[in-house]
């Protein structure tokens, strides 16, 4: 927008910034982290359940932020479905599960996956969607504005992993009760 209105050198200043807190965050989590929880993503879509590539955004984010990502075969360019069975071991296995679909509780997760409320993750309430700034027509902050903030999303999962790391409240994630 800054390049349209004529004002880049000031857009170009807003935006510098973010990289250089991204990797303050980084350093921080290196520097401090004793542990990597690991982490599954994802809800089912059909009769499958689509993990993420290893070299994806979402899974950098989570590696940038001290996490593991729990499903490491996928080292294509694009998300692999897996079925229900290996979902359900991969669950069962993660310390942590992320990105939960459009579920707003444990309870709808519970509804949309009733196998997995089993899995420790669940069981330990260790379940968190980026979903916390939601409108009442459902569009969802973290793919509006986080794609611009990735020093933000990073924030929340390192608070979500590493909770003594970090101070502020969540901005896009939220713990599902």
């Amino acid at each position: 927008l800054s390049e349209v209105v004529g004002c880049r050198s000031e857009g170009e200043k807003v935006f510098a910034e973010i990289p250089v807190r991204y990797n303050a965050l980084i350093q921080r989590v290196a520097e401090n982290a004793l542990d990597a929880p690991s982490v599954m993503l994802n809800m089912p879509y059909g009769d499958s359940w689509f993990m993420p590539s290893a070299g994806s955004y979402a899974v950098r984010l989570i590696e940038d932020a001290g996490g593991d990502y729990i499903y490491k075969k996928n080292t294509g360019n694009a998300s692999t479905p897996v079925d229900m069975e290996e979902a359900y071991l991969l669950a069962s296995a993660a310390d942590l599960w992320l990105n939960v679909g459009m579920a707003s509780t444990l309870g709808e997760v519970k509804a949309a996956c009733p196998k997995f409320a089993d899995t420790r993750c669940f069981r330990n309430g260790y379940v968190y969607n980026n979903n916390a700034r939601t409108n009442a027509a459902g569009g969802n902050d973290y793919f509006e504005s986080g794609v611009v903030h990735p020093e933000l999303v990073l924030r929340d999962l390192i608070k979500i992993f590493h909770p003594e790391l970090v101070e502020e409240d969540f901005v896009y994630y939220k713990r599902l009760k």
